[in-house]
């Protein structure tokens, strides 16, 4: 009995120490993964990750490191922040002792990049058949580097005025500056968008230039682009030329706007902004209109060759003549929204469109009419308005003769008294 009991008593407190004593399973776990991680930090130790590139030739990754372990493979993994693809390379190494070396060349002419991205790239390293470790992540600031960049900012705006050296000076930045700020500060008076963390102008001096960079865009006849996901604009203005401060008026509030509406609907809803509003608030915005527009609208107007505005939902054609009517019809329609609706109209057109409104459905849920008879009456404001028909004017005639009536007739009595006088002379003769 007393055995029975010491042996239940004895099971009773084995079993209840098992209850209370700590489960080791996840701490043990847990103790073999910071194992694991610190043998990959002693058996890897990075001495070079880098990168260089020559602007639209190639990108060079580097890495360098030494390894106590058999290395298998090495991977390289990067992206452009501007792209939604991440590409993964399987990168040729060589190990000679401790030392590891691993090379890659992304050819930009075969695979190109947005210019002025920013490239994030990390190395992956598989050892010991099946450990791998993570070298972290670096960042590249794809930058033209044909060039040598002068820069200047404004602290309050986040704005950066970027010029090439020698081509430029520190008086043509700030006046570039100086009217990206009130740009900015105007637009987004009617916007009301969240400010870009940062906003990058780069102007370049001629427009090959310009061209040579952005010759993937497909838009190369184009005086400016806007990068919206990357907070860049890109414009081409000669210094020295005497238009150089209109250029900056028409060009950089243009590419502003982009970037305004850009981060009003979202990387989202950006997709669902149709061209003509697009295009049309960009225009609309520049300080220094196109006074060639809206001859060309009136011009075309009369010929019955406007461009149906439904049809301005998608890209502008590559046509040079024909995109220049869209750009001067976008304006236009934007300007007569503006007068008939307001500011926000605009407002209601875009929210419509961040929420993945189609072009047509759009117009109708902020607008309350369809797109053909906004249309209609944007053309029927583009007439002469029509005024009463003139007044015929008194004849001026009868205050003519009287002011110089006397004096005709003083003449004439003139006349009659000197005949018998020119008479009497002619006979002495």
């Amino acid at each position: 009995m007393t055995k029975t009991i010491w042996q239940t008593t004895a099971s009773l407190v084995l079993a209840l120490s098992l209850l209370l004593t700590p489960a080791a399973t996840d701490d043990a776990i847990a103790d073999d993964a910071i194992a694991d991680d610190a043998i990959a930090d002693d058996a890897i130790a990075v001495i070079e990750n880098n990168a260089s590139y020559n602007f639209a030739q190639q990108i060079t990754f580097t890495l360098e490191a030494t390894s106590t372990a058999q290395v298998t493979k090495v991977y390289l993994v990067f992206a452009a922040t501007g792209s939604d693809q991440t590409e993964t390379r399987d990168v040729f190494f060589e190990q000679e002792g401790d030392t590891i070396r691993a090379s890659y060349m992304h050819d930009l002419r075969l695979s190109p990049l947005n210019p002025f991205d920013t490239i994030i790239f990390r190395w992956e390293i598989e050892y010991d058949g099946d450990k791998r470790y993570t070298v972290g992540e670096r960042q590249l600031e794809y930058v033209d580097n044909r060039f040598a960049w002068g820069q200047v900012s404004d602290e309050e705006t986040h704005i950066t005025i970027h010029w090439i050296e020698g081509e430029g000076d520190l008086k043509f930045g700030q006046t570039a500056l100086d009217i990206a700020r009130a740009s900015l500060q105007d637009i987004n008076a009617e916007l009301r968008a969240p400010l870009p963390e940062a906003i990058n102008i780069y102007i370049y001096d001629t427009q090959d230039n310009l061209n040579a960079a952005m010759i993937l865009s497909g838009r190369d006849w184009a005086g400016g682009q806007a990068h919206p996901d990357l907070g860049v604009i890109v414009v081409a203005i000669p210094p020295n030329s005497l238009v150089a401060t209109s250029r900056m008026e028409r060009f950089i509030p243009h590419e502003i706007t982009h970037l305004l509406v850009y981060q009003i609907v979202t990387p989202e809803g950006y997709r669902y902004v149709p061209e003509w509003l697009d295009e049309g608030l960009a225009t609309a915005n520049e300080r220094l209109p196109n006074v060639d527009y809206g001859l060309m609208i009136e011009e075309y107007q009369q010929r019955g060759q406007l461009i149906p505005l439904r049809e301005l939902c998608v890209p502008f054609s590559p046509d040079s003549q024909t995109a220049y009517l869209s750009y001067a019809q976008s304006g236009s329609v934007v300007d007569y929204i503006r007068e008939r609706y307001g500011a926000q109209g605009i407002r209601d057109l875009l929210a419509a469109y961040k929420n993945g409104a189609s072009c047509t459905s759009g117009v109708e849920e902020a607008l309350g009419i369809s797109i053909d008879a906004l249309d209609a009456n944007w053309q029927a404001s583009l007439a002469p308005q029509s005024q009463p028909p003139p007044q015929p004017q008194p004849s001026s005639w009868p205050a003519w003769v009287q002011r110089i009536g006397p004096w005709v007739g003083l003449w004439l009595l003139g006349l009659l008294l000197a005949l018998p006088m020119i008479g009497r002379t002619r006979r002495r003769r």
